[in-house]
C-alpha cells in the first residue's frame, strides 16, 4: 500500500475523500446524503454521535451502544463508507498522523479515517470485512475515536482502570508495567463490576464526574497466565501498541460482571515493591493531578475549551480519596486487600 493519501473536503454536506489503495488502483469516496442513506444516533462513553452510512452492517455494529430515547444536541458527527473492494488492500499495522486539529489514520483491516478535532466529526471508508468484525469496533474504531476526539465533546480519556463495588466506583492508576490489568482481572474474580481496563472516559451529568467504559476486553501481559488459569487456553497475539498481550473478554473470569458507567468514590495508585504485604497511604490531591496531567494525550493549542474541560475534571478527581498502594503480593492477594479495605473505610465514614 502507497504511503500516499489524499483527502479532499468541500463544505459540510459533500465531501470526497481519495485514497491509493493498492499501487495500481484509486478510489475515490463522495461523503453527502445520497451515498449515505443510513442513519442512527447512539452514545458513546456519554457522547451523543449521530452516524451516516451506506451499510447496514454498521448499523449493526454499533447496535451495542444504542440507548432508549436519545435526546438532546448531538456531540460527534460520524460519515463512514463501506466499500467492499478494500478488503484488498495490503495488510498492514494501524498508523496514525496528525496536523494541527486534523488525524488521518489506517485501521487494519483495510480502512481509512480522518478526524476533525476542531468540528467534531469523523469521516471513515471501512472495508466491508472491518465493517462486519465485532473486534473492530470494540478494540480499534470506537476506542481510537473516543480517545482522539473524546475531549473535544466533553468526555475526558485518562489513564486508569474502573470497576464498582455496591455502587461505588474505584478507579487503579499506575505506571505502566505496575499490574494494574491484572489487578482489575483478580477484581472482578472478587465480584466487582467492571467498568474498563486501562483508559476510562469521565464526562460530567451536571456536577457529578461519571466515568465510563466502552465493552473492551481486558489486556494481560503473557506473564498473566501464571494467575489466571483462564489464560491457559488462550494464545497471546500482538495488540495495538505492538505489545504481545492476551486480550481477553471478561466473561471468561468466573463471577465476572460488566458495567458501561459508574461513579468514582476512590483511586488506588499501584505501587509494585519487592517487600510483602499491602500498603495502603494517603496519596495528595497535588500528585493525581500531576499523574493524570502527565499521562494526558497532548491535545493541540487551538482546543483550548477541550483543555479547560480537561483540567477541569482532573480537579474533580483530585478531591477524591486517594490512596498510594505498595504491594508485594500476588494481585489475588492485592485485590483481596484492596476490597477489604473499601468495606472498612465505608464502616468507618458511615
Amino acid at each position: 500500500m502507497s504511503n500516499d493519501c489524499h483527502f479532499f473536503f468541500a463544505g459540510n454536506l459533500c465531501a470526497r475523500f481519495r485514497g491509493t489503495v493498492i499501487t495500481i488502483v484509486s478510489l475515490t469516496f463522495a461523503f453527502n446524503r445520497q451515498a449515505l442513506p443510513l442513519q442512527t444516533d447512539f452514545y458513546v462513553a456519554g457522547a451523543h454521535c449521530h452516524l451516516s452510512t451506506n451499510s447496514v452492517d454498521v448499523l449493526q455494529s454499533v447496535w451495542r451502544w444504542r440507548g432508549p430515547n436519545l435526546v438532546g444536541s448531538r456531540s460527534l458527527e460520524m460519515e463512514i463508507i463501506v466499500d467492499p473492494r478494500l478488503d484488498t488492500a495490503a495488510k498492514r499495522p494501524a498508523y496514525f498522523r496528525g496536523s494541527g486539529h486534523l488525524v488521518f489514520g489506517f485501521l487494519p483491516p483495510g480502512s481509512f479515517v480522518i478526524y476533525d478535532l476542531l468540528r467534531k466529526y469523523v469521516r471513515a471508508v471501512l472495508s466491508a470485512e472491518a465493517a462486519r468484525d465485532d473486534s473492530f469496533w470494540k478494540t480499534l474504531f470506537i476506542p481510537i475515536t473516543i480517545g482522539i476526539v473524546g475531549t473535544t465533546v466533553g468526555v475526558v480519556p485518562l489513564h486508569c482502570a474502573c470497576l464498582e463495588r455496591n455502587g461505588n466506583g474505584l478507579l487503579i492508576a499506575g505506571d505502566s508495567g505496575a499490574g494494574k490489568s491484572t489487578l482489575t482481572a483478580a477484581l472482578t474474580k472478587r465480584g466487582l463490576a467492571l467498568i474498563s481496563d486501562d483508559w476510562t472516559y469521565f464526562s460530567k451529568d451536571q456536577s457529578t464526574l461519571v466515568a465510563h467504559g466502552l465493552f473492551s476486553p481486558i489486556k494481560l501481559l503473557p506473564d498473566a497466565v501464571q494467575f489466571f488459569q483462564e489464560l491457559r487456553e488462550l494464545r497471546p497475539a500482538i495488540s495495538l501498541n505492538g505489545e504481545i498481550a492476551y486480550e481477553v473478554d471478561p466473561a471468561r473470569f468466573v463471577g465476572s460482571q460488566v458495567k458501561n458507567a459508574s461513579r468514582p468514590s476512590w483511586i488506588f495508585f499501584l505501587e509494585r515493591t519487592s517487600d510483602p504485604g499491602c500498603h495502603f497511604v494517603c496519596c495528595p490531591p497535588a500528585s493525581i493531578r500531576g499523574f493524570f496531567e502527565k499521562n494526558a494525550e497532548r491535545l493541540p493549542d487551538e482546543l483550548v475549551d477541550a483543555r479547560a474541560f480537561r483540567t477541569t475534571i482532573i480537579r474533580t478527581l483530585s478531591v477524591l480519596p486517594s490512596w498510594i498502594l505498595r504491594t508485594g503480593e500476588s494481585p489475588q492477594r492485592t485485590s483481596e486487600a484492596i476490597d477489604h479495605f473499601i468495606l472498612e473505610t465505608k464502616y468507618a465514614t458511615a
